[in-house]
């Protein structure tokens, strides 16, 4: 036992175990173009692989959220539920009073992007690109951006500014020197 006057005896600190780093090895550069074919297969395979499992993984989010949903409703009381309900009203009128400016801004973006000329939107159904969530739905702008015809790139006017080519260069307006540079034929 110890007495309150005696030093209480520490264990010796240890540093902590740090596990040496291991480099995966470098890939091989295939040597033919058939093992070039049958590596890309490969990560093509890899890839929609991964593809496959997130998209499983994101079905499994969206059940498991609306089950949570649909406990956490059951569990509410009605002041609750009334507030609920209130906040989803307002967040819904907050977005359909932006939400034509939200597709408005999607539609530029993405005709800026594809580089297409949008129409007058006055002439369209703005609500047709809201989804049902109040924001834009980005698969449909796209649909309707990509039906539109690109806009035409015209040619440079020539003529305008300074021209690098063609006639020779004259250095001076002497009337005996432009007469040369004329009779030589390399004026006309």
């Amino acid at each position: 036992m110890t007495t309150p006057n005696e030093p209480v005896a520490t264990p010796p600190a240890t540093e902590p175990v740090i596990p040496p780093v291991v480099e995966p090895p470098a890939p091989v550069a295939p040597s033919t173009l058939e093992e070039a074919l049958a590596l890309l297969e490969a990560e093509k395979q890899n890839s929609s692989k991964w593809q496959a499992l997130s998209k499983k993984n994101e079905d499994n989010f969206k059940s498991a959220s609306k089950e949570r949903d649909t406990l956490k409703s059951s569990v509410m009381t009605d002041a609750e539920k009334a507030i609920e309900a209130a906040r989803t009203e307002g967040r819904t009128s907050a977005l359909s009073e932006v939400g034509m400016d939200l597709v408005n801004a999607e539609m530029v973006i993405q005709a800026a992007t594809a580089g297409v000329n949008l129409p007058d939107t006055q002439y369209l159904n703005m609500a047709t690109f809201l989804g049902e969530d109040g924001r834009p739905n980005k698969d449909a702008v796209k649909t309707f951006v990509e039906s539109l015809p690109k806009a035409q790139a015209f040619a440079p006017l020539q003529g305008a500014g300074a021209q690098t080519g063609g006639a020779p260069k004259m250095d001076s307006m002497d009337p005996s020197e432009l007469a040369d540079f004329i009779a030589d034929g390399s004026y006309l």
